[in-house]
């Protein structure tokens, strides 16, 4: 293990592109199909809503335009399959073990209108993994991994120049959990230096599956050992977004994932790097000695303002996840309320900023009932609630965060409030990144996404992980996985891995 102080970067010595690419999406199971339909939606409505070089950069990164390589590594024919031969193509390839969900997705690419799968990149099989981690692991992943890898492989072929992975799936069932850990830890054999990113929806504690306590532990048990970086979107939240801030009163899986959608779409859109302080870090001529009529800018000023371009997946995995020992993140977006009243809100950025930094010291990803009197104490070991030293109230400790500005005037708002040096360790190297578009985002002129790596997640795993030991020492299913080969030893090693992540995260 790598001392933290180091600075190293989760890849552990794997390295990294120096510019922007295309993304390649695998969605696994019914979630990940649902969510990645949804997420493609949502980034050709926006690519729709821009012009010009933004629009060219959305469409690049995400989709296969026609006429490029059309008719290469094994891509249907545009013609014979679509009337309009302009519609983009999703870089995406979809894997479940039932085919209903996946020519389900299909269908509604297709009748967008604005993009499309390609059908020659789904695999779908007649059988179900019946909820079973180890079948959908060991089972089915030996036996469509060769299949699975080759489609992916051929689609990274038609990427100019090749970004990254995204994959999308559930935690808690057999084929999205189980065999989604097995494709994303072949990726990582068959392409070890490509940035690699999982994006994870969390199970309800209610319960959606008996044994989803097994099958979510199992899951992030191996995608911590191979994934750059696990985006934890819990259920509980997204419903309670829908109910308390889109008002819809008995929100459809369908309106969930809409939201984790463009909680990701925020973050992997185009945007352009700068510095936390007001104007983006930067000096304006005549606000200093150097002279000048007040606002004016020299030219080294703009176009140092314009910003290094955000290397999508590589920089979310080098700024977010600066320790290797730590790669859970959690996604927060503001603001958040329904289409209709958008026109009726009015929004500034310090009071977008300054609910986001609540957001992340309260550890909710909803902006309602934030706790405004927890404040961080930047290290100190002043006892401010007179129990715990360095923490007052409690507050949600964080390694790092990537900070998403999209509307006008971006560029130039000032990210202090999140990007305080308080909220995180003194030994990160760069606590906090910040990315700006002035491009409008779902509608709304401004916006706010925030990816952060903090204790979020911590508490609904902790809760997890005490289940499946009780479940565990009844001997509750043991023997439906130990038909597929996970016994005691690997749940015991399971348990282990993520008791361990617990334990780092807790230290902070």
């Amino acid at each position: 293990a790598t001392s933290p102080r180091t600075g190293q970067r989760p890849s552990q010595g794997r390295c990294f592109p120096s510019m922007p690419g295309s993304v390649v999406t695998v969605q696994l199971g019914q979630c990940g199909n649902q969510v990645g339909t949804e997420l493609f939606s949502t980034l050709a409505r926006e690519a729709d809503a821009c012009s010009g070089s933004t629009r060219d950069e959305i469409l690049d990164a995400f989709f296969r335009t026609p006429n490029a390589r059309r008719d290469r590594a094994g891509s249907s024919k545009f013609p014979d399959d679509f009337p309009d031969a302009s519609t983009p193509t999703a870089r995406a390839v979809l894997i479940d073990m039932e085919p209903k969900v996946v020519q389900s997705s299909v269908r509604i690419a297709k009748k967008s209108g604005r993009w499309r799968f390609d059908t020659a990149r789904t695999l779908a099989f007649q059988s179900g993994s019946g909820n079973n981690w180890a079948r959908g692991y060991n089972t089915y992943g030996g036996q469509v991994r060769e299949t699975a890898c080759e489609l992916i492989r051929k689609e990274v072929e038609q990427c100019d120049f090749f970004g990254g992975f995204l994959l999308l799936q559930s935690m808690a069932g057999g084929t999205g959990a189980g065999l989604g850990a097995y494709v994303a830890q072949a990726l990582r054999d068959e392409h070890p230096h490509a940035p690699l990113l999982n994006h994870c929806v969390w199970p309800y504690e209610s319960g959606e599956v008996i044994v989803q306590s097994y099958n979510t532990l199992l899951t992030a048990s191996a995608l911590l050992d191979c994934s750059d970086g696990v985006i934890v979107a819990q259920n509980d939240s997204l419903h309670k977004t829908c109910v308390k801030q889109l008002r819809l009163p008995r929100p459809t899986f369908t309106d969930m994932n809409s939201v984790a959608a463009k909680q990701l779409a925020g973050v992997l859109l185009p945007s352009a790097n700068r510095e936390v302080g007001e104007n983006g870090g930067l000096i304006r001529m005549g606000d200093d000695k150097n002279g000048g009529g007040p606002g004016m800018m020299d030219t080294k000023t703009k176009n140092a303002r314009n910003g290094r371009k955000t290397h999508g997946l590589h920089d979310v995995v080098t700024d977010v996840c600066c320790f290797p020992a730590a790669r859970l993140l959690s996604l927060r977006q503001l603001p958040v309320l329904p289409q209709k009243s958008v026109e009726f809100e009015t929004f500034t950025w310090p009071g977008l900023l300054k609910r986001t930094r609540q957001m992340l010291l309260s550890g909710t990803t909803l902006e309602e009932g934030l706790d405004w009197g927890l404040e961080p104490t930047g290290g100190s070991t002043e006892k401010r609630d007179g129990k715990t030293p360095g923490r007052r109230n409690g507050y949600t400790k964080c390694f790092a965060s990537s900070l998403f500005l999209r509307g006008e005037n971006s560029d130039l708002v000032d990210a202090s409030a999140v990007g305080d040096p308080c909220l995180y360790p003194p030994w990160v190297p760069k606590p906090c990144s910040v990315n700006w578009s002035n491009s409008k985002f779902d509608g709304k002129e401004m916006s706010v996404t925030l990816l952060s790596n903090c204790q979020t997640p911590c508490p609904p795993i902790g809760r997890m992980l005490s289940r499946a030991y009780q479940m565990k020492s009844a001997g509750a299913y043991k023997h439906q996985y130990a038909e597929h080969g996970v016994g005691d030893d690997e749940f015991a090693e399971a348990f282990a891995r993520v008791e361990d992540v617990l334990a780092t995260y807790r230290a902070l």
